[in-house]
């Protein structure tokens, strides 16, 4: 009797103890958690990644997994979604992380503290456990002094080694600058002699022609007309009195005008001719038709002078 007694009773509390570890193993209590930390190498250079793989297997009902690393001497160069998996009534996790150290020394990869999460509520928070690492420079111990691509000149002591350098470069420098001064002279041999210059006369009288060819006038062009007739004359009088009558004024014109030729023929015609011109330029005055025939008259009796001028200047000073 009393052993049926004792029988019951032991059924009953490891019924009771199966129950409580299901409901503690449902809730994350007495849940048996187990996490590490693994990296590919331990002794890197600079700039070399370091893949770590971190493992967390636990029998709690957690639906992912928060990482913090903490401080840290590393930069995370890619971090992996965590890969999840079920082995024998545990559930397994898998975060892959690539780093790099860029700066050398002995260093400590971890602890990484894990939180897991079940209903987004932290169900049990682990460390991993932390990995020695050495990082060392890209350079061996025996290449501390880098070495240059190329070799220095030897000086030999003597700092006026180079000068044979210095004066090659001179000579180089020479040798350029007479090539470009002989094919500027060249250039300018080749180019043609201009024509000789017709003398003031005979030039206003065949600009003239070419003026009158043009019929700017007959054209309705009589702006224009008088603007060529006004360069043709000033040109001619610096030409023949010498002063630059392209820059003047009319006044300034006729004044320098009055001091270098004394014929009232000249002063008349030129300053009717000149006047005219700054009517029709800036005063838009249209002259009537009788107009062309005055100036050309006017130019004519000039023409006449300065012809006369040119043969008593012949006769009175034969060469």
């Amino acid at each position: 009797m009393k052993n049926r007694v004792k029988k019951r009773l032991t059924v009953i509390l490891l019924l009771f103890f199966s129950t409580a570890a299901g409901i503690g193993a449902e809730t994350g209590e007495n849940a048996e958690t187990q996490v590490s930390i693994s990296a590919s190498d331990n002794l890197v250079f600079i700039g070399d990644k370091i893949n770590l793989k971190i493992l967390v297997k636990t029998t709690a009902p957690v639906q992912k997994l928060k990482l913090k690393s903490g401080k840290k001497e590393f930069d995370i160069l890619e971090d992996k979604p965590h890969k999840k998996t079920t082995q024998k009534g545990y559930v397994v996790f898998e975060k892959n992380i690539v780093i790099a150290f860029f700066k050398t020394g002995d260093f400590e990869i971890g602890p990484f503290t894990i939180e897991l999460l079940g209903d987004n509520e932290v169900i049990e928070t682990k460390k991993t456990n932390s990995i020695p690492v050495t990082v060392k420079t890209v350079l061996k111990e025996e290449d501390k002094d880098i070495k240059p691509l190329k070799g220095l000149i030897d000086i030999k002591g003597n700092p006026f080694y180079i000068l044979k350098y210095v004066i090659v470069a001179v000579i180089v420098i020479l040798l350029i600058v007479f090539f470009i001064l002989w094919l500027k002279k060249r250039k300018r041999a080749a180019v043609s002699v201009p024509k000789t210059l017709l003398p003031p006369l005979e030039e206003l009288e065949s600009r003239l022609a070419e003026l009158a060819a043009k019929k700017l006038f007959e054209k309705g062009k009589i702006k224009l007309h008088f603007i060529e007739l006004t360069k043709i004359f000033k040109h001619f009088l610096l030409r023949n009195y010498r002063f630059n009558a392209e820059d003047f004024t009319t006044d300034e014109t006729m004044y320098y005008l009055k001091k270098c030729e004394t014929a009232g023929v000249i002063q008349n015609n030129m300053g009717f001719l000149f006047n005219t011109a700054d009517l029709v330029k800036f005063a838009k005055f249209i002259p009537d038709s009788s107009v062309p025939a005055e100036i050309s008259g006017k130019i004519k009796d000039m023409i006449v002078f300065y012809k006369q001028q040119i043969q008593t200047n012949i006769r009175d000073n034969p060469q």
